[in-house]
Protein backbone atom coordinates (compact mmCIF):
# COMPACT_ATOMS: atom_id res chain seq x y z
CA UNK A 1 0.00 0.00 0.00
CA UNK A 2 1.50 3.16 -0.95
CA UNK A 3 1.12 6.34 1.26
CA UNK A 4 -1.09 9.05 0.50
CA UNK A 5 0.78 12.19 -0.77
CA UNK A 6 1.40 15.28 2.00
CA UNK A 7 -1.10 18.08 1.40
CA UNK A 8 -0.06 20.95 -0.55
CA UNK A 9 0.80 23.88 2.01
CA UNK A 10 -0.88 27.05 0.49
CA UNK A 11 -1.78 30.55 1.76
CA UNK A 12 -4.57 30.26 3.87
CA UNK A 13 -6.10 31.75 6.91
CA UNK A 14 -5.10 29.48 9.67
CA UNK A 15 -7.65 30.85 13.02
CA UNK A 16 -10.71 33.16 12.73
CA UNK A 17 -10.92 36.22 14.87
CA UNK A 18 -11.42 33.96 17.73
CA UNK A 19 -8.83 32.10 17.48
CA UNK A 20 -10.68 28.88 15.92
CA UNK A 21 -9.51 27.11 12.66
CA UNK A 22 -10.63 28.36 10.13
CA UNK A 23 -12.54 25.66 7.74
CA UNK A 24 -9.52 25.22 5.53
CA UNK A 25 -7.08 24.99 8.13
CA UNK A 26 -8.51 22.09 9.55
CA UNK A 27 -9.12 20.14 6.70
CA UNK A 28 -4.94 20.69 5.62
CA UNK A 29 -4.93 19.26 9.53
CA UNK A 30 -6.86 16.59 9.12
CA UNK A 31 -5.51 15.37 5.57
CA UNK A 32 -1.49 15.80 7.12
CA UNK A 33 -2.56 14.44 10.56
CA UNK A 34 -4.40 10.80 7.90
CA UNK A 35 -0.85 10.81 6.08
CA UNK A 36 1.22 10.97 8.86
CA UNK A 37 -0.77 8.69 10.55
CA UNK A 38 -0.95 6.14 7.67
CA UNK A 39 3.15 6.25 7.71
CA UNK A 40 3.00 5.37 11.44
CA UNK A 41 1.06 2.51 11.24
CA UNK A 42 2.98 1.16 7.93
CA UNK A 43 6.24 1.84 9.97
CA UNK A 44 5.21 -0.27 12.68
CA UNK A 45 3.52 -3.08 11.25
CA UNK A 46 6.59 -3.61 9.02
CA UNK A 47 7.99 -2.02 5.94
CA UNK A 48 7.16 -3.79 2.47
CA UNK A 49 8.79 -2.68 -0.54
CA UNK A 50 7.25 -2.70 -3.87
CA UNK A 51 7.22 -5.71 -5.42
CA UNK A 52 7.83 -6.31 -8.91
CA UNK A 53 8.72 -9.46 -11.53
CA UNK A 54 12.50 -9.92 -12.67
CA UNK A 55 11.84 -8.46 -16.13
CA UNK A 56 9.62 -5.34 -14.50
CA UNK A 57 12.84 -4.58 -12.55
CA UNK A 58 15.90 -5.12 -15.46
CA UNK A 59 13.25 -2.29 -17.20
CA UNK A 60 13.86 -0.15 -14.62
CA UNK A 61 17.60 -0.20 -14.64
CA UNK A 62 17.47 2.07 -17.91
CA UNK A 63 14.93 3.98 -16.73
CA UNK A 64 16.18 7.66 -15.62
CA UNK A 65 13.61 8.81 -13.70
CA UNK A 66 14.21 5.65 -11.28
CA UNK A 67 17.39 6.92 -8.46
CA UNK A 68 20.00 5.06 -7.70
CA UNK A 69 19.47 3.43 -4.71
CA UNK A 70 15.72 2.01 -5.37
CA UNK A 71 14.79 -1.09 -3.83
CA UNK A 72 12.40 -3.74 -4.62
CA UNK A 73 11.29 -7.11 -3.72
CA UNK A 74 11.69 -9.49 -7.00
CA UNK A 75 8.50 -11.91 -7.04
CA UNK A 76 10.03 -14.66 -9.59
CA UNK A 77 13.03 -15.24 -7.46
CA UNK A 78 11.96 -13.88 -3.81
CA UNK A 79 15.15 -11.73 -3.14
CA UNK A 80 15.82 -8.11 -1.98
CA UNK A 81 17.26 -6.64 -5.59
CA UNK A 82 18.61 -2.83 -5.60
CA UNK A 83 19.68 -0.29 -8.46
CA UNK A 84 23.32 0.40 -7.98
CA UNK A 85 23.83 2.49 -10.89
CA UNK A 86 22.41 3.25 -14.43
CA UNK A 87 21.20 0.29 -15.95
CA UNK A 88 22.72 -1.87 -12.88
CA UNK A 89 20.31 -4.04 -10.82
CA UNK A 90 22.18 -6.32 -8.05
CA UNK A 91 20.48 -8.93 -5.85
CA UNK A 92 20.86 -9.02 -3.01
CA UNK A 93 21.70 -12.41 -1.08
CA UNK A 94 22.85 -13.87 1.99
CA UNK A 95 25.96 -15.38 2.61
Amino acid sequence: MSLPDLPVFFDMKYVDKDGNLTPDASLYNDNLWQTLNELVRQVNSGLQLPQATTSEITSYGANTTVPVGTIWFDTDIAKLKVKTAASTIETITST
